[in-house]
């Protein structure tokens, strides 16, 4: 099945032979079209490099709320960071609301327990919100206040797959209004990395499971 897919991309030269006919690609990289060269300009979006990949990944669903595909895949350009092709080869055919994420990302503890783990295919990582201390932020402090922000359970870990690459359903999709993800979105661009777009990672699978 050539499944629709919807990737971000960012200097990154992807491999075409996976992607398919059948894709939008919204390159935010700073090179213009050089990295995709390659690939059918009519279905690249240029867009700016603010709000990290999540504001173009969640602008995608705003747009094409009323016409989603049933099924999409829906993540990055460089997909094989956060899963091995073998990985991705077992899944890559499924119809329904799939995270897509390797087993093997390494998973350890510290003074205050576990840090992050795995349970039944899922990576979980402590909900400490260190990547403020990373990050910009401007409209919520930490992890705690995004999901009260956006009605998140209050979990002592967070279940998602880094980089935040899924096999999205619109039946998911449509859980939520399309205000809803404005509101997600709008809170992502005012920087190239923001804590708001690492927060906007970590919500999907809590969304959508």
């Amino acid at each position: 099945m050539n499944m629709f897919k919807v990737l971000v991309n960012y200097n990154f030269t992807p491999d075409p032979t996976w992607i398919g006919d059948d894709y939008v690609i919204y390159d935010r990289s700073d090179d213009g079209i050089g990295h995709l060269a390659d690939f059918d300009q009519s279905k690249i979006i240029k867009t700016d490099n603010m709000g990290q990949v999540d504001f173009d990944k969640l602008n995608y669903l705003i747009d094409n709320y009323d016409n989603l595909p049933d099924v999409f895949l829906w993540g990055k350009t460089n997909l094989f960071k956060y899963i091995t092709p073998e990985e991705y080869e077992a899944v890559k055919d499924n119809v329904v609301f799939t995270p897509l994420l390797t087993q093997g990302h390494k998973t350890y503890s510290d003074n205050n327990g576990q840090v992050n783990y795995y349970h039944a295919g899922m990576y979980y990582e402590r909900a400490d919100s260190w990547f403020f201390s990373h990050l910009s932020s401007k409209y919520v402090k930490n992890w705690s206040e995004w999901a009260n922000l956006f009605m998140l359970p209050s979990l002592s870990y967070i279940p998602f797959p880094p980089g935040g690459n899924y096999i999205l359903t619109k039946e998911k999709v449509h859980k939520y209004g399309r205000d809803f993800y404005i509101k997600m979105a709008g809170l992502l661009p005012y920087v190239r990395e923001s804590a708001e777009a690492a927060c906007a990672e970590r919500s999907y699978y809590l969304l959508w499971q």
